[in-house]
């Protein structure tokens, strides 16, 4: 039998993400509030999927208008309901960045500050969560794919880069993937390939660091062993 699966999907922009989220069994539900997805959908003409915008208004990220918490209200009204309706195979997030983004605004706007405190992110860490973790619940598969972000230690740039969002994601998904754009080839040959590397995989950990070019859900499914 093929399980569920929740992962998670990390890369910078047009390195294939979405894409990748999209080949996954349908029904699909697309959470969209990022701009890449019109570019990719016309790959996939024919394909049962249903695409729910949240669009989100450029603001200064520390002191933002009120703003989120409608859109946040909605999308956690509907997310729940078409989780837990039978009607979908897949839900994705697009992405993942935005809605950590997203639910930190709708939480100070619910409490009336310019800012959340430390001790008063465990609401927000709690939302986030039961979006993970209600896909898993239902046995449908879930997508929530992420920008990348520098990592800094006093200030300074390690030259390393981590997911943007939520932070205990990789915690709580089966498998971890980042994706890039890799040159294969010279002359004639040389053609760009979406590498997408498995970072963590909770089914098989000597999978860890295995790449595949230009990958589908199917060749997940063969490499983890599940056809």
């Amino acid at each position: 039998m093929i399980p569920n699966l929740i992962v998670s999907l990390t890369g910078d922009p047009k390195t294939g993400k979405t894409h990748f989220a999209l080949t996954y069994p349908e029904p699909l539900v697309v959470y969209s509030f990022d701009l890449g997805l019109d570019r990719v959908l016309p790959n996939f003409v024919g394909k049962n999927i249903t695409v729910k915008k949240f669009p989100i208004p450029l603001v200064d990220s520390r002191r933002p208008k009120p703003y989120a918490l409608e859109i946040w209200n909605r999308f956690y009204e509907e997310y729940k309901e078409d989780v837990e309706s039978g009607e979908y195979a897949t839900v994705v997030v697009d992405t993942g960045t935005a809605l950590a983004e997203l639910a930190r605004h709708a939480r100070t706007e619910e409490l009336g500050q310019q800012s959340l405190l430390p001790v008063q992110y465990g609401e927000v860490n709690a939302r986030l969560s039961a979006v993970l973790t209600a896909p898993r619940i239902s046995g449908i598969n879930l997508v929530a794919t992420h920008h990348l972000k520098d990592v800094y230690v006093d200030d300074k740039a390690t030259g390393e880069q981590t997911l943007d969002g939520y932070k205990r994601t990789e915690g709580l998904v089966d498998i971890v993937f980042t994706t890039k754009r890799v040159v294969r080839g010279a002359g004639r040959d040389k053609k760009t390939v979406i590498e997408l590397t498995i970072k963590d995989c909770g089914y098989d950990l000597s999978l860890c660091g295995q790449t595949l070019d230009n990958a589908t859900y199917d060749d997940l499914i063969a490499m983890l062993g599940f056809e």
